[in-house]
């Protein structure tokens, strides 16, 4: 299933919603809303995992308002949880403010999604015992079809041919996450378009050498 969606972040994040084994159950809560069985819910994932680009996917989906977790802070808590509310990085929020978020979202009902990489080390006993009780949706690392889906969006999305040997031998070679592989094409097709070229095999790796690959044997 693929689902498109307005891209409103960074570069290095995927046009497209591609739902795989790894994001399908995040995924499957996004689409459950707003049926939920409890009006927090968290969504957690290791960097690059595709958190921020289902926070901005629910967003849009629900209407909700959407914040970063380090700006969290400096926002009237109590007028943001009229209505549903998305809080991306919650990790990186102030624990007073997302405590407090939580508790006016459930005086209000309405509902709260949270995107972390963690939910330990909490220092706020309160807040520990709130995000304990929060039903958790882990979002895997990017597996073999997700990543090469994402490859073959970013290449056709600056219009480039997605060459499988092209894909393959990135897959091989490349930092296993969504921001890598968006940001690899990138490159690719900046040093294609200064050359003149067509984004090869060997032009591949010789970007690779620059940076971008966590393997030592770079053949084209």
């Amino acid at each position: 299933m693929e689902q498109l969606a307005l891209d409103l972040g960074s570069q290095d994040a995927p046009h497209a919603t591609i739902v795989a084994p790894c994001n399908a159950a995040a995924f499957a809560l996004v689409e459950e809303w707003p049926r939920w069985a409890h009006p927090v819910a968290m969504v957690r994932g290791g960097e690059g995992s595709g958190k921020s680009h289902l926070a901005r996917v629910f967003a849009e989906h629900a209407g909700a308002t959407l914040v970063a977790g380090e700006a969290l802070a400096a926002v009237d808590v109590l007028r943001l949880a009229r209505g549903p509310v998305v809080v991306d990085d919650a990790d990186r929020a102030d624990e007073r403010a997302l405590f407090h978020l939580i508790n006016a979202v459930r005086a209000a009902g309405t509902t709260l999604l949270l995107t972390a990489r963690s939910r330990a080390g909490i220092a706020l006993p309160d807040l520990e015992s709130r995000l304990r009780a929060t039903p958790e949706t882990v979002l895997q690392p990017p597996d073999d079809a997700m990543l090469r889906r994402v490859l073959v969006e970013a290449f056709h999305a600056r219009q480039l041919p997605a060459d499988p040997a092209v894909v393959a031998f990135l897959m091989a070679r490349l930092e296993r996450t969504l921001h890598a592989a968006v940001r690899m094409v990138g490159q690719i097709d900046r040093v294609a378009l200064a050359e003149q070229r067509g984004p090869t095999r060997p032009l591949a790796a010789r970007v690779l050498k620059t940076g971008g690959s966590n393997a030592d044997d770079i053949v084209p």
